[in-house]
């Protein structure tokens, strides 16, 4: 769990391009021309089918989250990292100055002028609840707009009206949705997310014991009467700073584990309220992190992927930091595919299938281990630069002759531990 603030799909229109200058794709080839794998994981780890629990009724009559007040004690969570080899390669020189494409902005003659319409709707959320990290996250879908922070007892979200901002129901505690087991008392670390392709709700925590990700799926498009469905699929270790995303197939996860983990969740038999069954893979660990995950794409926008497309994973690997040597001018993006088959899950695979050169970067910030660098204004305790991963989410969009990934990751662009947001 790491200091952060997500925000969701907030543009109803237009789309932003951003390049990574100097970037060129390696995709290995097979003798058929189709890119072959340098780098399969496995074989599949597969679970049980996990049956639901089942909530009916209105959210509305739900007990509410009292309100945080002055004074009240503050619960910290312990920031979770697994000891690994410190790094083989010789970090960037403190000297190795401006990241290459911060000085190419830089010496752009005349600065670029952005004109942005102001939002169409501005109102007052969940705030602090005596929880460090509070972890706002939320989503937006037809009717609704879903938020959910930590809080000293698991997430609490709050669903409010789209067109005006008013509050439709809660707040409410996640786990007061849960029937039976370990989510009946939620930890929190929530994630939000609307399904555009079913107009579906989820929602998601893990719990305080058990190591479960606590999956709540809205029976229909009315996340206030429509009823839900909970799922509670457990993890070989604790599944830290589990993140999701939607796709046709399935609903992906990454999660911070002994090794960097990744999930497929059963969509289809989740969405009809059936036993899901679930399946895992690993990806190889990077050398000089203590906090290892891969972030999975998540579907933006009216258009699928083309049929049978498997979810894309990936992470930026900085070579100085994680190898390979011989790189001094270059750094690298990794694409992972996960392609799930739930008929016959021995099929299923999680393939390294791509390699991208990118220009240069830093990835460390006060080390690589310290999760406090970044000073704030006011002071206090310096936040967590989190140097470690492709920042959730990382989006996914096919415009009909060309598909899109579109994501970022922080670096140090001055080698004087100042934060720079990368973007690809």
């Amino acid at each position: 769990m790491r200091n952060e603030i997500r925000i969701r799909r907030v543009l109803s229109t237009g789309l932003l391009f951003v390049a990574l200058l100097g970037g060129t794709v390696s995709l290995p080839t097979s003798a058929t021309g189709r890119p072959a794998a340098p780098q399969q994981n496995g074989p599949v780890q597969v679970f049980d089918p996990v049956t639901p629990g089942v909530f009916h009724g209105d959210l509305r009559s739900l007990p509410r989250t009292p309100a945080w007040t002055p004074g009240q004690g503050v619960k910290e969570i312990p920031r979770r990292h697994v000891v690994r080899p410190a790094p083989e390669y010789a970090p960037e020189p403190r000297g190795f100055g401006i990241d290459p494409l911060l000085a190419r902005e830089l010496r752009v003659a005349a600065p670029v002028s952005w004109v942005l319409n102001p939002p169409s709707l501005n109102f007052e959320a969940q705030g602090y609840a005596s929880l460090n990290p509070p972890d706002p996250v939320g989503d937006v879908g037809r009717n609704f707009y879903i938020q959910m922070i930590n809080n000293s007892s698991g997430a609490s979200f709050v669903i409010y009206d789209k067109a005006d901002g008013s509050v439709e129901a809660g707040p409410t505690q996640l786990d007061s949705l849960a029937s039976s087991g370990s989510c009946l008392s939620g930890y929190g670390d929530p994630i939000v997310l609307y399904d555009q392709l079913a107009d579906r709700w989820f929602l998601s925590e893990f719990s305080s014991s058990g190591n479960a990700m606590c999956v709540y799926i809205s029976q229909t498009s009315d996340p206030i009467l429509g009823g839900w469905y909970s799922y509670a699929f457990t993890a070989p270790s604790f599944p830290d700073y589990p993140k999701y995303a939607v796709w046709p197939d399935a609903y992906y996860i990454s999660t911070n584990e002994s090794s960097p983990a990744v999930y497929a969740l059963d969509r289809e038999q989740m969405l009809q309220g059936g036993a899901a069954s679930y399946q895992r893979f690993t990806a190889t660990d990077l050398v000089g992190f203590g906090f290892q995950a891969l972030t999975p794409s998540d579907l933006d926008g009216g258009d699928p992927p083309p049929s049978g497309a498997p979810n894309y994973f990936m992470r930026h690997r900085d070579t100085e930091a994680h190898g390979p040597a011989g790189l001094p001018t270059a750094d690298q993006l990794e694409v992972w595919e996960f392609d799930v088959d739930w008929a016959t899950p021995g099929n299923s695979t999680f393939t390294q299938v791509a390699t991208i050169s990118v220009s240069e970067f830093d990835s460390e910030l006060c080390g690589f281990f310290a999760f406090s660098c970044f000073p704030q204004p006011g002071g206090g305790a310096p936040l967590d630069p989190l140097r470690e991963v492709i920042m959730w989410r990382l989006a996914y969009r096919n415009f009909g002759d060309h598909e899109v990934l579109l994501g970022n990751f922080v670096t140090d662009v001055t080698s004087t531990d100042v934060g720079g947001i990368r973007w690809f």
